[in-house]
């Protein structure tokens, strides 16, 4: 221990001895570490972190791909959504796997207390859930099964402990008080335990409800006894002993029958698609982390944004191991004389490794202040209410525990090489100016150097490409034809039903903000829709089209939907083909009508006008009464950039009996930003308690819906930039060390006659052994890379020629730039001076 301390007291003077060095060092180890620190704590919240509950590792989440038909609500994965009753039945007799089952929904929520109403994210949850996952309440009690025994017997709710903070201050007297739920009055029972808001990161739950309170939260839409109606999530939590495998095989003997018994109320299918159902399997996957929707849509990214991070770093540590190669080769006689009064080797290493974990610890540290700048910086990028942002990433001990980690690692990368070449000299051939202590040590380290840059090169090159094909891709994203016209077009929400509004209570409450809002100074057009734009929602159902060819084998007759007021089209600036638009008289005394797209009118009806024809939604018992066509609109993105152009069918909102929540499209003649607080004034006007939310501008909803297409690009050149700032000191340093090796060869070869001219070509001719070689290791590497990272880039392939050629000429100009000095100053060296010092 004494002797580790003495080695760390000479660490400290020989880092305070060379400054300059030593901020270097540690200002490059703190952006390398930082960055990998910020990365790692959104992969860590959104991949890695498992849940706050007892023994997560025994969760396991239910998913039944294959064939169905009905009413399917999903958050994307509708293999993963599934029925009361099944669920039911699954709680029942699912024992043979498993210890218990919960199901969870989550709703959008009206909450009022206090005189005060607000948007807030509610759960409906089974009575088994707070007691399976095993959370503690931390004020009253948390849901049991007894809250989930009969429909609408108990009305009662548990906040989360981070909206009883927010909300009610942490008063413990909110206990048994009444708040206001989607118009229906619940009783407090609890607050849950702090840390815990729901099984599904990036969505944080505000209220927790019994779910046999499902008609009461979601107006208009039931859905507890229909086994055709799938909108439950399931996790189960193994029995002791069990493993998934074993549980996944087991369940099954429990989860045919029940989809045989189903199995003929399934009237829309054929005999096969019927067979195909009851061979359906209960897939069971690993639930420690919860429902992670949000890995689908963040996973790519932030994997790939934490495999260049780690690049950076690498090319970090490999350019500091040249420089502290360069700094032995001018320590070499201090190494020597310690030998030489009888200092061990094993000391020389130890003192070698200390030194470089010094630099290591502080720039870890400093790392970790530029993790907190750059993780703020990127949640910054995000809405308030996307869903990355509500994962609540910071460096916690868990951030704190992967940075030391990887400043242990970086110190120790960076700094073995160099104490293994001390503990290597010859102390008395150093001494004497001789042999391995000098010039063979020194072109061992040129040597060494040189292939540290050459790695740094080839690294670089795969950033600098990888980087260009995120460019390129977001370049392609932002000449993506959308159909509409999203400038000068203001929306904003709103959700009567929340406020018990019923359907033509709503459709009412409809006209008259488009009325008013119509006759605000500035406003040409307003209409409303029952699903936001460029918001990722999804609504769709199977159609049935009178004369139409029939469907292919395999093919989906599945159309796209929305539920839209009059002068939609004209708002949005989609241009009408055929037909009229929807008019204030299509409403729920009126024949049904409907208009669809381009896409939909080709594939169901050719060359021919749809218009006049007649549909209808969804198929056997469930189909709708006859729909008439009446207009034909072009094709437009619905929910986001990216989509390819989809069969669509738009209906009046005023005919949907379960209308509930509008967003309103405003277009206006002047800058659309200044009428949020107009718009705002004139709901209030109708409704002091009905809350306007989601306003903005739908230039700014598109840009919102691009935010992580645009932050990839930004990190991605920035650490491609990094990388190549680094490459070019590495690439510098090793020129400079090479120069000065090699004065007295220089110095010859001016002597016989070389020019300066060809002094720089043959420096010159050293960085383009560099590119050459970092390009025949780098080059196949961006393009695996590419590869991996395919699926999140747009109308770009993985082996884009014209970014390839852009990363290796970018590559070319800083190695260029960089050797530049060096090369000027070997051409020129003057031969008696050097000669003579020699």
């Amino acid at each position: 221990m004494i002797s580790l301390i003495q080695d760390l007291k000479y660490a400290v003077r020989t880092l305070t001895k060379s400054p300059a060095f030593s901020a270097i060092a540690i200002a490059t180890l703190a952006l390398g570490i930082g960055a990998n620190a910020a990365i790692f704590a959104l992969v860590d919240r959104v991949m890695l972190r498992a849940l706050p509950v007892r023994d997560p590792g025994e969760l396991v989440l239910m998913r039944s791909p294959g064939p169905t038909s009905g009413h399917i609500w999903s958050d994307g994965d509708n293999a993963a959504s599934f029925s009361h009753p099944m669920y039911r039945n699954l709680a029942a007799r699912g024992g043979i796997a498993f210890s218990g089952v919960l199901a969870e929904f989550p709703f959008e929520a009206s909450l009022s207390a206090g005189g005060q109403t607000e948007r807030a994210r509610g759960e409906l949850v089974s009575g088994s859930y707070f007691p399976l996952l095993g959370v503690a309440p931390s004020v009253g009690r948390v849901l049991s099964v007894d809250d989930d025994l009969a429909p609408g017997a108990r009305p009662v709710a548990v906040l989360s402990h981070g909206y009883w903070s927010r909300r009610f201050g942490n008063d413990p007297a909110v206990l048994n008080k009444t708040i206001v739920v989607n118009g229906s009055p619940l009783t407090v029972v609890g607050v849950a335990r702090a840390g815990f808001s729901g099984i599904q990161p990036g969505r944080p739950a505000d209220v927790f409800v019994p779910i046999m309170m499902k008609a009461q939260m979601t107006p208009f839409w039931n859905g507890l006894d229909d086994p055709k109606d799938y909108w439950l999530q399931l996790v189960g939590r193994l029995k002791p002993g069990m493993s998934r495998e074993r549980a996944e095989t087991a369940i099954q003997t429990v989860y045919r029958p029940l989809l045989q018994d189903l199995s003929p109320q399934m009237t829309e299918m054929n005999a096969a698609e019927r067979q195909r159902f009851e061979a359906r399997r209960l897939v069971l996957q690993p639930g420690s982390v919860g429902r992670t929707q949000l890995r689908s849509g963040f996973g790519t990214p932030l994997l790939s944004l934490m495999g260049m991070v780690a690049l950076v770093l690498l090319i970090a540590c490999s350019n500091l191991a040249g420089l502290l190669a360069a700094r032995g080769a001018a320590r070499q006689k201090e190494y020597g004389i310690r030998l030489a009064i009888g200092a061990s080797r094993m000391q020389l290493v130890r003192q070698s490794i200390v030194e470089c974990l010094l630099y290591s610890v502080l720039g870890g540290a400093l790392g970790l202040l530029v993790a907190g700048w750059t993780l703020h910086a990127l949640m910054s990028a995000f809405p308030a209410d996307a869903d990355l942002r509500l994962v609540a990433a910071e460096i916690d001990p868990r951030v704190l525990g992967f940075a030391a980690l990887v400043s242990l690692a970086a110190g120790l990368l960076f700094g073995i090489s160099p104490a293994l070449r001390a503990a290597r000299l010859d102390p008395a051939r150093t001494l004497a100016g001789q042999g391995r202590g000098t010039v063979s040590a020194s072109g061992d380290i040129l040597r060494f150097r040189r292939w540290l840059v050459t790695g740094q090169v080839a690294l670089t090159l795969v950033l600098l490409v990888v980087a260009g094909l995120f460019v390129d891709s977001l370049r392609n994203l932002g000449r993506v034809e959308l159909g509409f016209k999203p400038d000068h077009v203001v929306g904003f929400s709103i959700d009567p039903s929340g406020s018990g509004y019923a359907p033509a209570r709503t459709a009412a409450l409809a006209r008259s903000v488009s009325e008013r809002v119509a006759a605000l100074p500035g406003v040409s057009s307003v209409s409303a829709a029952e699903l936001a734009t460029m918001t990722g929602d999804d609504w769709g159902s199977d159609v049935t089209v009178d004369g139409a060819r029939p469907s292919a084998p395999g093919e989906s007759d599945r159309v796209r939907r929305n539920g839209i007021g009059p002068d939609y089209f004209a708002t949005l600036g989609i241009p009408l083909v055929a037909g009229r638009e929807f008019a204030w008289r299509d409403d729920a005394a009126s024949p049904r009508v409907a208009v669809v797209n381009e896409s939909f009118a080709r594939r169901y009806f050719g060359a021919k006008n749809p218009v006049g024809a007649s549909l209808a939604f969804g198929g056997g018992t469930r189909k709708s009464p006859p729909v008439e066509i009446i207009g034909v609109v072009r094709d437009s993105k619905a929910s986001e950039v990216v989509e390819k152009d989809q069969r669509f069918a738009y209906t009046p909102y005023l005919q949907d009996p379960r209308l509930d929540s509008l967003t309103f499209y405003v277009r206006s003649r002047q800058e659309p930003g200044g009428l949020a607080s107009s718009l705002r004034g004139v709901v209030k006007g109708l409704d002091p308690d009905l809350p306007v939310f989601g306003v903005k501008t739908l230039t700014a909803q598109i840009e919102d819906s691009l935010v992580t297409s645009r932050l990839i690009v930004f990190l991605s050149a920035a650490f491609g930039g990094l990388a190549a700032l680094l490459a070019a000191i590495g690439i510098y340093g090793v020129l400079a060390f090479a120069v000065a090796q090699r004065r007295q060869e220089i110095a010859v070869r001016v002597a016989l006659g070389a020019d300066p001219p060809a002094v720089r070509r043959m420096i010159l001719r050293e960085v383009a052994r560099f590119l050459w070689i970092g390009a025949a290791i780098g080059i196949p590497a961006a393009y695996a890379l590419g590869r991996a990272v395919s699926s999140i880039l747009y109308g770009v392939g993985a082996a884009e020629p014209r970014v390839f050629a852009a990363g290796i000429a970018l590559m070319a100009i800083v190695a260029l730039a960089a050797a530049y000095p060096p090369a000027i100053r070997a051409a020129r060296t003057n031969a008696i001076d050097a000669l003579r010092n020699e």
